[in-house]
């Protein structure tokens, strides 16, 4: 029986919007086997914002939405500089949110390719499931990551 007054035939749930949602800025990380775009919000009273996460990567599309902490990308923009800093030289760097939901790693190679590895998860690792792979990129794209990674992070400050 109907609840008295609702017409579900020509009724939808109303839809509530997140009012704490506000994205402030986004980044790509892109490479020959991986599109990752990430969205920021305004970070909370202790610094966390939520995180949504477009991941394309060969035969696999997913969304999941997770916390990055305002210092956890202040480490992601260190990393990154580092890897622009050793242009011409191999060098290695890795980053990974504490949620564990997260993770890259960047090996620079001195004659100007760039491989990286990558998870993620939209619960901690250790909860399941994860999708992993590795990624071929150009060293030209480090410049582009850095300054999109220093514009969420001033944008969050």
């Amino acid at each position: 029986m109907p609840l008295r007054g609702w017409d579900a035939a020509n009724s939808a749930a109303p839809l509530v919007q997140d009012v704490s949602w506000q994205e402030i800025a986004k980044m790509k990380i892109k490479g020959n086997g991986l599109e990752c775009d990430i969205q920021f919000s305004k970070p909370d009273v202790e610094g966390w914002m939520r995180t949504t996460v477009n991941v394309m990567a060969p035969s696999f599309e997913g969304v999941f939405t997770c916390t990055v902490e305002i210092r956890e990308l202040e480490v992601f923009v260190e990393a990154l500089k580092r890897l622009e800093a050793s242009i011409g030289q191999d060098c290695e760097a890795s980053w990974g949110n504490m949620e564990g939901n997260i993770e890259f790693q960047f090996k620079l190679h001195k004659l100007g390719g760039l491989s990286g590895a990558y998870k993620f998860s939209p619960n901690n690792f250790s909860l399941g499931p994860t999708l992993s792979g590795d990624f071929e990129s150009d060293q030209t794209y480090i410049a582009g990551w850095v300054k999109q990674a220093e514009e969420v992070a001033a944008n969050a400050s």
